[in-house]
């Protein structure tokens, strides 16, 4: 499995995961132009396993601080380990002293195991943050230097 940052080539593939990963997806071609064109925060990191995408992450970085916005694998791969182990590789290429939040849905059971199995913390709720008016835990990880 590899890890690379995306390139406005691969928003195909990404819209692709987006639809099946999600039950009301957010992110779409427009946006992710955009994001490709226009942001000087944020990211997306691709993961590929045997050359063919399986997933992606997209990050928004502000100094020592980020916020993966989104997280999604491709239905085939789910289940598998895979989104466990794409979310590790990205956690290591971070530099050291750095501080990554995410929402996770408050009923996503698997999520919340994956993302406290990796050390993240909850830290917090915000009430009706989905579109469908579930709440989210905050989550915190800490990348330190020793």
């Amino acid at each position: 499995m590899s890890l690379r940052k995306a390139g406005i080539d691969d928003i195909n593939s990404i819209v692709k995961i987006e639809k099946i990963s999600h039950e009301k997806p957010y992110w779409n071609e427009s946006l992710l132009i955009y994001l490709f064109n226009n942001s000087m925060t944020d990211s997306v990191w691709i993961f590929e396993f045997k050359k063919k995408i399986i997933g992606f992450l997209i990050e928004q970085r502000c100094l020592n601080e980020i916020s993966i916005l989104n997280v999604a694998v491709d239905k085939k791969y789910q289940n598998k380990g895979f989104g466990k182990k794409m979310v590790s590789q990205y956690l290591n290429i971070l530099p050291n002293n750095t501080v990554v939040f995410l929402e996770v849905n408050i009923n996503n059971f698997v999520a919340q195991k994956i993302y406290t199995s990796l050390n993240f913390e909850r830290v917090g709720l915000r009430k009706r943050y989905y579109n469908n008016g579930a709440d989210a835990l905050l989550m915190r990880f800490t990348k330190n230097s020793f």
